[in-house]
């Protein structure tokens, strides 16, 4: 798809401006330079107290909800992002990088638009991924800040916050292995390709699975539960809807945590939805990047 040209330009008025995008990855190029934090948002989250920051990363997370089930319907039926983009309040995404003039003008055009609406779509949820890191580390500088060496702080409460705050932020590997694993860009699509008898680890935040190609394509989960994936779309996550339900106890796996779209033979393409992320080994996502 993103290699894909279109017999003429694609024009979005976005603001007093008009930009013409001659491909997807045009629009890509532009959409990734929109995925970081403003210093002047910064700015504003430093001044936030440490309650702000909780309430600020809750409403990320709600807002991620709803995009991760638009993106998750998307990839079985493309036409449907149109309408769910459509009923979304334009005011839910930020003025930042005039993110929220991107969406009215994609809104305002036809089908054509959709694998734009699906791109932009993810190049925001990137976005949010980086303010969540902010607010992480925002968060936890300012809770180390109000503690006295000698304040004495009840255990369970600690506990309960650490809790909100890791269900809502995104967090790193914990496992030792990012020298041999890379998270995967969130809601893009990798491309997987296993040879004959090859078994890969796929981390769902920081739980080791694997993928493994002999007669067929298999998942194994954490706890060495093996299921073969039928053709098409493989959703695993901790809903009860998922094709490969996780244990509700990991609670660090999301709801609909990874989509593995399986086409026959040995190839799956895979789409990271999770708040946690999911890591695979570095060369499919240096091959997807390049």
């Amino acid at each position: 798809m993103l290699n894909k040209f279109f017999a003429k330009p694609v024009e979005l008025k976005i603001g007093e401006q008009t930009f013409k995008f001659s491909s997807i990855n045009d629009f890509d190029f532009c959409m990734t330079g929109r995925t970081s934090v403003p210093s002047k948002k910064i700015i504003e989250m430093v001044k936030f107290t440490a309650d702000q920051l909780k309430n600020e990363a809750k409403t990320i997370k709600d807002i991620e909800k709803r995009f991760v089930s638009i993106l998750s319907k998307s990839i079985e039926d493309t036409d449907s992002i149109n309408r769910a983009m459509r009923e979304l309040d334009p005011l839910i995404f930020s003025q930042d990088h005039s993110w929220r003039q991107i969406i009215s003008a994609l809104n305002a055009g036809d089908e054509e638009l959709n694998p734009f609406r699906r791109l932009a779509l993810v190049k925001y949820m990137q976005y949010l991924s980086s303010r969540q890191e902010i607010i992480k580390y925002l968060y936890s500088d300012k809770k180390k800040l109000s503690q006295e060496p000698n304040d004495s702080i009840s255990s369970s409460a600690e506990f309960k916050d650490t809790i909100i705050l890791d269900n809502t932020l995104v967090e790193g590997s914990a496992d030792g292995k990012d020298h041999e694993v890379e998270r995967m860009p969130k809601g893009e699509v990798v491309t997987v390709t296993l040879k004959p008898n090859e078994e890969i680890e796929i981390l769902l935040s920081k739980h080791v699975c694997k993928l493994s190609y002999k007669d067929k394509l298999e998942f194994t989960d954490q706890s060495g539960r093996i299921y073969k994936l039928h053709k098409g779309r493989n959703v695993v996550g901790r809903d009860s809807a998922s094709n490969i339900i996780m244990e509700p106890r990991l609670r660090d796996i999301s709801r609909l945590h990874l989509v593995i779209e399986y086409f026959g033979e040995n190839t799956v393409q895979l789409t990271d939805l999770s708040s946690h992320g999911t890591s695979i080994p570095r060369r499919f996502v240096e091959q997807h990047s390049g």
